[in-house]
């Protein structure tokens, strides 16, 4: 019965001419300047928060790669007078879930409660913040974990294309090193590095927050000031400079001994607040992101055979734009796939799409676009990732005006600025034949 009730709920979504309103959205600022986007949720007795700082991996100094990505797991293992081990059992007895993570530019904070801990769950949030301990046991714990990853990451795939794909794309730039840490880096990464980016990193002017529960504008304005409110005011990370990724001539292969060949290939994208980004997402979309609907999952993986996978994506950074995609095929296919991908990109630079194409694209962009916010957790990020992005708060209730305002024009103007040229990256770890590196 559940299982058709979620059909049905998908279903009526994806129905043309059905309007989703969003979310009613509060901007709740505490008594020290920290605001935070409320959605009142009174029928379930929890709440969820997401926070986001400026200053992920790509603030890692050449040679201490992995800095924020350990950092953000030792920020849980012990705070104030609590250590690891009496952190986590504090956090299970409460049934509190609260997670950092850091990506290319963000450190993310997630957190979970039910009411009756939710006090609890903001002071151990405050002692993680302003007083994290970074003791011996868990930062050798959280290497060796780290170092055993990098270890099998050395062999695999997916993860030498990427690495190499970023390198290529990204020289002499923050995006372009690990996010991870690495062999050589983890002998250089120790409690003071931790320390620092966690000062450097953690402050008020620097932080966006999403919250969703049942709780009340006065109770967050008092609990955001007692989690948050004993930072410093100013973050000391630097961005990193805008970069336009790079492209080569030719692939770059990189030998591996496998059946499969792994294909990464992109280049220059657009930043967020492009005044075409809406555009570019209509377009990708019908190019390689619609999964079974793209011309390239049509052409190279159904009508052919060729590949086990391909697709595309939009990685807007901070500091650059990437179109970036991806395919696995065995070796003796490589180079007719890859040639099918150009192919692609060139006929659509050329011709854009077609209107059935637009009219499904905007039919499931739209229709789907409400699933990502059926938990309290997904509209928490979903706050949080719109303040990061100065989305504005009535960005919920017009997404799908701006995906109905593209038009079949925009979608060829487009293609022809990121595609007309034919220059691509492409990167292949494997034997592939038909490709000349």
């Amino acid at each position: 019965m559940k299982q058709a009730l979620r059909v049905f709920f998908l279903l009526v979504l994806l129905l043309p001419g059905i309007a989703f309103a969003g979310p009613r959205i509060e901007r709740v600022t505490s008594a020290s300047g920290i605001e935070a986007w409320l959605v009142r949720e009174p029928k379930i007795p929890m709440l969820a928060l997401q926070a986001m700082w400026r200053g992920g991996t790509a603030s890692d100094p050449e040679g201490q790669q992995g800095r924020a990505a350990l950092a953000a797991d030792l920020l849980t293992e012990g705070a104030g007078d609590l250590d690891a081990e009496a952190f986590q059992s504090a956090l299970r007895d409460g049934a509190i879930s609260l997670d950092f993570d850091a990506s290319r530019d963000y450190l993310s904070l997630s957190l979970r409660v039910l009411n009756d801990q939710r006090q609890r769950a903001f002071d151990l949030l405050a002692q993680a913040l302003t007083a994290p301990r970074f003791d011996d046991e868990p930062i050798a714990r959280v290497k060796a974990q780290a170092e055993a990853a990098a270890r099998r990451a050395l062999n695999n795939p997916g993860s030498m294309v990427n690495r190499r794909f970023l390198a290529t794309a990204f020289p002499n730039h923050a995006y372009g090193r690990e996010s991870s840490p690495t062999l050589e880096s983890l002998p250089n990464l120790q409690r003071a590095d931790f320390a620092a980016y966690s000062r450097a990193v953690l402050a008020r002017k620097n932080l966006v927050i999403g919250v969703v529960g049942d709780i009340s504008p006065d109770e967050l304005r008092k609990l955001l000031d007692a989690s948050f409110g004993k930072l410093p005011a100013e973050s000391s990370l630097v961005q990193p400079p805008v970069i336009v990724p790079k492209t080569t001539a030719k692939p770059l292969i990189v030998s591996y001994d496998n059946p499969q060949s792994m294909v990464v290939f992109g280049g220059p994208g657009l930043l967020r607040d492009d005044p075409d980004y809406y555009v570019a997402t209509v377009l990708n979309y019908v190019l390689g992101g619609g999964g079974f609907n793209s011309r390239l999952t049509e052409e190279i993986r159904e009508k052919r055979g060729l590949v086990y996978s391909v697709g595309t994506q939009l990685h807007p950074m901070l500091s650059a734009g990437l179109f970036m995609g991806s395919l696995s095929t065995r070796n003796d296919q490589a180079g007719q796939a890859l040639a099918l991908v150009r192919e692609a990109f060139a006929r659509i630079a050329q011709e854009g799409i077609t209107d059935q194409e637009l009219a499904d694209a905007k039919a499931y962009l739209t229709g789907s676009f409400p699933l990502r916010l059926t938990s309290n957790g997904a509209i928490a990020g979903m706050l949080a990732a719109m303040q990061a992005s100065n989305l504005g708060p009535d960005y919920i209730d017009r997404y799908a005006e701006y995906i109905e305002a593209v038009r079949i024009e925009d979608i060829r103007r487009v293609a022809q600025r990121l595609f007309a040229s034919g220059d691509l990256l492409v990167v292949v770890v494997g034997k592939p034949a038909g490709i000349d590196g």
